[in-house]
């Protein structure tokens, strides 16, 4: 079967939320939600921003975050903006210091933050 020019071809975003780049500026702290005195990793520290969508984000940290766990995260996207609080955020998948986080408890106002955050990035992008 013959397969189409690759300018023919079309992608197919399968994400269920749209999702934008991090600003180069941006910082993100973390803070593991619940903690057993038996567990000696770190449950808390600070992480490169690498994208973020209404349904979570993903990071980067030296700091090794635990598949499955939750957290609670403190989002700074510039200076000008308050932080964005995620109450919660477990660990869906984990790659060489990669992390993909899914925002399990987010407040209304931060999503629409964090939806009109997204727009604005497509409108300057065009």
């Amino acid at each position: 079967m013959a397969q189409l020019p690759s300018h023919n071809r079309r992608l197919i975003e399968l994400r269920k939320h749209p999702r934008m780049p991090a600003p180069s500026s941006a910082l993100m702290s973390f803070r593991r939600l619940v903690v057993s005195v038996y567990d000696e990793t770190e449950s808390e520290g600070e992480a490169t921003l690498l994208d973020l969508s209404v349904g979570g984000c993903r990071i980067q940290s030296d700091i090794a975050l635990t598949l499955g766990k939750e957290y609670s995260l403190i989002l700074q996207l510039s200076r000008d903006n308050r932080p964005i609080r995620v109450e919660t955020a477990v660990v869906r998948w984990l790659k060489d210091g990669t992390y993909g986080l899914k925002f399990m408890v987010l407040h209304s106002q931060e999503e629409i933050r964090i939806k009109e955050l997204i727009k604005e990035s497509r409108a300057s992008s065009r």
